[in-house]
C-alpha cells in the first residue's frame, strides 16, 4: 500500500475499518439466510460516488432496501433484518425521494459529514423520508428501530417557494435524530426542514437547522425537542398536531416567530426549557383558553428563558400581548396551577439543584461518535484472541464478554459490539472505563437459572459495582430476556461518573417479548399473565448511580413485531431509581409494566425531560390478574402495594401506575405523557369496542407518597385517568383539569410539594 493509500485510510472513520465481511463482522441469527446477509453495508459498495454530480438516488436506496437475497428489507420483519448503513463524506446528488427501512441506522461520518443535497429537477415533494410505509395502517407507532446521525440534508437548489420537505419522519419510539444539519433557502415560503407527520417518538436531538419556511413541524404524540438550533426561519417549530412537547436548550436566531401551537387542537403541554431566542420574533404564539369551556389546550411553561429584540415574548393568536419582552424569564406558567386554579401568567422561581447544571441549565450531552478513536483505538468482541464470542442466541457469551471488557476497560479501548444476539447465562459486568457502541443495535440476552428466582433478582447487565466511580458510556444497543425470567433486572445501574456524562446511555433500549430473538414471543398468549412473569424489573439505577440518559425505551411487548402470539406479558417493574447523585432522564418512556413504568423511590437530585408511558393493555376491567398481581411486592425494592385500594373497590384502581414518588427530594420533572389506551385486553384487538378506554378506565394515574422535598413536576398530561395524581391531599382529578388527548386531563404545574 502506498503512502497516500496509508493517509487516506487513517482519515477513514474507525467505524469503516471494521471487519464487515469476515466471520467477525454482524450477522442477524433469527435470519434463515443469516450467513449471506449482509448487517453493514457502505453506499460506495453499491455504486454511490458523492461527488455531487452523478445521481446517486438509486444506488444510496438499494444499500438500505438490500435484503442480502436479491430483493428488498421493504415489508419485512421488524427485528431480524437490521442494518446499518454507513454514507462516507461526499456530496450525494438525489433527484427523488430516499426511504427509509424499519431496523435501519443510516450513520455518516462524523469527521467529514456527508451531504444529501437535493437536485434542480427533483421530482416529488419529500427528500428523505423516515416513514416506512409497511406499517402505514399503524400512523407511525409501529416504525420502530430507525435513526439517522451524522448527515447534512440541503434542499438550497430547489425552488424556495416550492413546497419541499427535506426530512420526513413519522416514527415511534427507539427512533432518533442525531447530530444533523438541515440547510434550506432563506426567505422561503416553502421549505420545511423536518416534518413529525405521525407516531409516537420520544427525542429529537441536537439538529442545526437554517433557512426555510418551517423549521420543524410536529405532529407526534409527545417529543423533547433537545439542543435545536434554528436559524433565519420564518417559524422555527410549529406545531400542527400533538399533546406534550418539551423545547430544551432550544436556540432561535434570527426567525420570525419561534413556536407556533395555535394549529393543534388538542395540545396539552408545551415546556420551553433552558432555551434562547436572538434577534427574532415572538418565542410562542398559542391559543388562549382560559374562558374556553371543557378541555383547555395550549397550557405553557417557560423556564430560564434568555431573550433579546424588541418583540413580545409570547401572545395569542389573536395577537394579545401576555408576556412582554424581557431579557430573561425565571418560571412563567400558563394553565392549571395544584394546588390552585387555572394561572395566567403566574411567575415563580424554580429552586433546581446544582449538581444537575451545566452553565446554569440542566446538563445535556450529544450522543458520542468517538470520532477522535483510530481502529486500534477499537475492539470488536467477536475477534478477540483467546475469547470466543459468537453472537448467535444460542451459545453462552457471558464469559468471553466479561473477559473482553474487562480487558478494554483496563486499556482504554472501544468495545465495538457487531450485531448479533448475545446469550449471557450469567451476569455481564461492565466495569469502569468501558465505552460500548453496537452495529444496529445488537442485543445482549439474558437466560438461565441465575436470573430465574423473583425472591432473588440478579442483572443481566450490570454497571459498576456499588460505590465505584468512573467512565461507562454505552450508545445503539438493545437488552432483554431470551425466555421467562422473574428473576431478571435486565439492567442495573451502579456507578457514578465523575464528570456529568461519564456514565451515560444513547438511543439504548430494553424490551420484553414481541422479537423473535426470544421466546417470549411464542410463550405468552395465555390472557393468565400469571404464567409469565418474564422479568423481575427492565432498569435499576441503584442508590450510588450517577447517570445519563438520553432516548431510551423500555417496551414490554403488547403485540408481536414478527412470529409470534399475543403478548400476555406481565414484567414487574419499569424504570426504578433509587440514585441519591444527580440523574438525567432526557426523552425516556417505559411502557406496559405491571406494577409502575417510573418509580423514584427516596430519589434524589433526578432531572426528566420528557417522560412517556402507556398503561398494560391486558390491565383493568375485563382482567385475570388485579394489580399488583401476578406480582407480590418486594418492600427492598420500593415497591408500591397497592394497599390504599380496597375490597370494594373496582378492577380500575388494580392498574399500574405510569409513576409512583415516593419521599426524595430535589426532582425537577417536565413534560409527563401518560397515556391509558386499553383494559382488559388480551388478543391485540385494538379497535375492539370492548376493550378500547373511554373517561375514568384507570382510577389512578401516578401517585405521590412519603413528602418528597422540592418537587417540581411541569406539563402533567393523562388520558383516560380519573385520579392524575394519587397525593393524599385533594387528589386532582382529570375532570377538574381537562385538556389534551381527550379525554384528558393537563396540570401545567404540580407544586404542592416544592417546598423544603
Amino acid at each position: 500500500m502506498g503512502k497516500e493509500a496509508q493517509a487516506s485510510l487513517a482519515e477513514t472513520y474507525w467505524l469503516d475499518q471494521q471487519d464487515h465481511t469476515g466471520p467477525a463482522r454482524g450477522f442477524a441469527p433469527f435470519l434463515g439466510t443469516y450467513y449471506s446477509y449482509p448487517v453493514y453495508r457502505n453506499v460506495k459498495s453499491y455504486g454511490a460516488t458523492g461527488d455531487g454530480l452523478a445521481d446517486d438516488t438509486t444506488a444510496l436506496q438499494n444499500a438500505i432496501n438490500d435484503d442480502g437475497q436479491g430483493g428488498n428489507r421493504y415489508h419485512n420483519e421488524v427485528t431480524t433484518r437490521p442494518a446499518l448503513v454507513y454514507v462516507p463524506s461526499g456530496t450525494y446528488r438525489l433527484t427523488k425521494q430516499l426511504d427509509m427501512r424499519l431496523n435501519t441506522i443510516l450513520v455518516g461520518d462524523p469527521n467529514s459529514m456527508p451531504v444529501f443535497k437535493a437536485a434542480s429537477d427533483f421530482q416529488g415533494q419529500t427528500m428523505l423520508n423516515g416513514d416506512d410505509y409497511a406499517t402505514h395502517g399503524s400512523s407511525g407507532t409501529t416504525n420502530f428501530f430507525m435513526a439517522i446521525k451524522n448527515v447534512v440534508i440541503d434542499t438550497n437548489d430547489v425552488d424556495k417557494d416550492n413546497t419541499f420537505l427535506a426530512l420526513n419522519w413519522g416514527v415511534a419510539q427507539a427512533c432518533h435524530l442525531t447530530n444533523i444539519r438541515i440547510q434550506m433557502p432563506n426567505e422561503s415560503k416553502g421549505h420545511t426542514g423536518i416534518n413529525l407527520t405521525q407516531g409516537s417518538t420520544i427525542i429529537v436531538s441536537d439538529i442545526w437547522i437554517q433557512g426555510g419556511a418551517v423549521g420543524i413541524r410536529n405532529n407526534n404524540q409527545q417529543v423533547n425537542f433537545k439542543s435545536i438550533s434554528f436559524k433565519y426561519c420564518t417559524t422555527a417549530l410549529a406545531q400542527s398536531g400533538g399533546f406534550t412537547v418539551v423545547l430544551q436548550n432550544v436556540t432561535v436566531d434570527t426567525c420570525g416567530l419561534g413556536l407556533d401551537t395555535t394549529g393543534a387542537s388538542q395540545l396539552a403541554s408545551v415546556v420551553i426549557l433552558d432555551s434562547t431566542s436572538i434577534n427574532s420574533g415572538p418565542m410562542i404564539k398559542f391559543h388562549d383558553s382560559s374562558n374556553d369551556r371543557g378541555d383547555r389546550r395550549d397550557q405553557i411553561i417557560i423556564e430560564n428563558l434568555s431573550f433579546s429584540g424588541n418583540n413580545p415574548i409570547a401572545l395569542t393568536h389573536e395577537g394579545a400581548v401576555y408576556l412582554a419582552n424581557a431579557d430573561s424569564v425565571e418560571t412563567w406558567i400558563w394553565g392549571n396551577v395544584n394546588p390552585g386554579t387555572y394561572q395566567t401568567g403566574m411567575t415563580l422561581k424554580t429552586d433546581r439543584s446544582p449538581g444537575l447544571l451545566s452553565n446554569g441549565k440542566f446538563f445535556t450531552m450529544a450522543q458520542p461518535t468517538y470520532s477522535d478513536y483510530t481502529s486500534e483505538q477499537v475492539v470488536n468482541v467477536k475477534a478477540v484472541r483467546g475469547h470466543i464470542v459468537k453472537g448467535d442466541g444460542k451459545t453462552d457469551d457471558s464469559e468471553s464478554l466479561n473477559a473482553i471488557l474487562a480487558q478494554n476497560a483496563r486499556s482504554g479501548k472501544l468495545s465495538y459490539f457487531p450485531y448479533g444476539v448475545y446469550i449471557v447465562k450469567s451476569t455481564l459486568f461492565v466495569p469502569p472505563g468501558t465505552r460500548i457502541v453496537g452495529e444496529a443495535w445488537p442485543v445482549i440476552s439474558g437466560i438461565g437459572s441465575v436470573f430465574g428466582d423473583r425472591n432473588n433478582p440478579a442483572p443481566v447487565i450490570m454497571v459498576g459495582k456499588p460505590g465505584e466511580t468512573g467512565v461507562a458510556q454505552i450508545s445503539d444497543m438493545r437488552f432483554t430476556v431470551a425466555d421467562i425470567v422473574p428473576g431478571a433486572i435486565i439492567l442495573q445501574v451502579n456507578l457514578a461518573g465523575t464528570n456529568p456524562g461519564d456514565v451515560g446511555f444513547w438511543n439504548t433500549h430494553i424490551t420484553v417479548g414481541g422479537t423473535a430473538d426470544s421466546n417470549v414471543n411464542v410463550a405468552c398468549s395465555n390472557p393468565n399473565t400469571a404464567s409469565c412473569l418474564a422479568a423481575f424489573a427492565m432498569v435499576h439505577l441503584a442508590r450510588t448511580s450517577s447517570a445519563y440518559i438520553e432516548n431510551m425505551w423500555g417496551w414490554t411487548a403488547d403485540h408481536s413485531l414478527e412470529r409470534g402470539g399475543y403478548q400476555n406479558i406481565a414484567t414487574g417493574r419499569g424504570l426504578l431509581v433509587e440514585a441519591m447523585q444527580p440523574t438525567w432522564l432526557t426523552g425516556t418512556g417505559f411502557e406496559h409494566n405491571t406494577l409502575y413504568n417510573y418509580n423514584l423511590h427516596n430519589a434524589r437530585h433526578i432531572f426528566a425531560g420528557l417522560q412517556q408511558s402507556e398503561t398494560a393493555y391486558w390491565q383493568g376491567v375485563g382482567s385475570l390478574q388485579d394489580a399488583p398481581a401476578p406480582w407480590t411486592p418486594d418492600p427492598r425494592f420500593g415497591d408500591p402495594d397497592f394497599s390504599w385500594c380496597t375490597a370494594d373497590d373496582d378492577q380500575r384502581y388494580r392498574m399500574g401506575l405510569a409513576q409512583n414518588i415516593n419521599g426524595g427530594s430535589n426532582l425537577y420533572l417536565y413534560g409527563a405523557a401518560f397515556w391509558t389506551f386499553f383494559h382488559g385486553e388480551t388478543q391485540g384487538r385494538y379497535g375492539f369496542p370492548g376493550t378500547i378506554c373511554g373517561d375514568k378506565c384507570i382510577k389512578n394515574q401516578t401517585r405521590v407518597t412519603g413528602g418528597p422535598k422540592k418537587l417540581y413536576w411541569y406539563g402533567v398530561d393523562t388520558k383516560s385517568a380519573d385520579v392524575m395524581i394519587l397525593d393524599g391531599e385533594d387528589d386532582p382529578k382529570q375532570e377538574n383539569h381537562p385538556g389534551g388527548w381527550h379525554p384528558g386531563g393537563v396540570i401545567a404545574a404540580y407544586l404542592r410539594f416544592m417546598g423544603e
